[in-house]
């Protein structure tokens, strides 16, 4: 009789365990997606350039040997561009670029007659920033292939760049996957997407409200609507890619601001085919 409850306990244990591992294991599956997606060497962001609107490359070399001649503009988030950035960079990000014809209008002033060189972290907001002004204004304009990576890969990285060289965003943020939660662990009803093509329904968040919310190709002005339209009602994200992921670092920031914070973000699959061009 002891014998069997003891191998009736054993078996209870070993179920438990195998629960325990599994659980684990989909942990794991769920950081490594985003690790892998923010390694990611391009984006969806490619995908909503206009392939008709001609734009050039550029390397440093070429851009420092006559500096005169080109108006370099960063298009990154605030937050980026105040880690560090090319020295004597104009800064307008990319939805304040995309979304606000004033804020365009300034920045081309501001270039005059030199030849703009838009630059960002990878080349992929970039790309999108230079189509558009050469869209809007015409003539040549450029794009730094690889961005930043390409201005760590110099010998002296020093000479062109002021700031720091490796924390791209401001410090606090370390234990941001900390905030990666399950579908079935959503404690809200509404839920900020801020993927570039939106969902209006998800598997295993059926019933849910999405609102969507592509904030790296919003203005300002719509970044703080939306930041407004929320209250004061618990913040979770969706993200599905390397781009929409990053947004929720950039939200959080945007909300702290205000003396909000991000409760969590769910990460779905990468899901970034058939985009829309903007």
């Amino acid at each position: 009789m002891n014998e069997r409850i003891y191998r009736v306990l054993a078996l209870l244990l070993l179920l438990a365990l195998l629960v325990g591992a599994g659980f684990y294991v989909r942990q794991l599956v769920g950081v490594w997606q985003l690790v892998k997606s923010e390694g990611a060497e391009t984006t969806e962001l490619s995908a909503l350039r206009r392939k008709d609107i001609p734009i050039r490359e550029i390397d440093l070399k070429t851009l420092w040997q006559d500096p005169e001649r080109y108006a370099v503009v960063d298009v990154r988030e605030k937050e980026e561009f105040s880690q560090g950035h090319l020295r004597g960079a104009l800064h307008l990000r990319l939805g304040e670029l995309l979304q606000d014809r004033s804020a365009l209008d300034a920045l081309e002033h501001r270039i005059g007659d030199r030849i703009p060189v838009f630059y960002c972290h990878d080349g992929e907001r970039s790309q999108l920033a230079a189509g558009r002004f050469r869209e809007t204004f015409g003539g040549p304009v450029y794009y730094v292939k690889r961005g930043y990576r390409q201005i760590r890969a110099l010998a002296d990285p020093r000479s062109v760049w002021q700031g720091h060289l490796r924390q791209l965003l401001p410090p606090g943020h370390e234990d941001h996957r900390r905030l990666w939660i399950r579908k079935r662990d959503v404690p809200v009803d509404t839920l900020v997407d801020l993927s570039m093509r939106g969902h209006e329904t998800v598997k295993g968040l059926e019933g849910k409200h999405f609102i969507h919310a592509p904030i790296l190709l919003m203005s300002d002005r719509q970044v703080d609507a939306l930041i407004r339209s929320l209250g004061d009602r618990p913040v979770v994200a969706l993200c599905n890619s390397k781009v929409s992921c990053f947004s929720t670092r950039i939200l959080r920031y945007r909300l702290e601001e205000r003396g909000k914070r991000l409760t969590g973000f769910v990460r779905l699959k990468d899901d970034v085919t058939d985009l829309p061009g903007i």
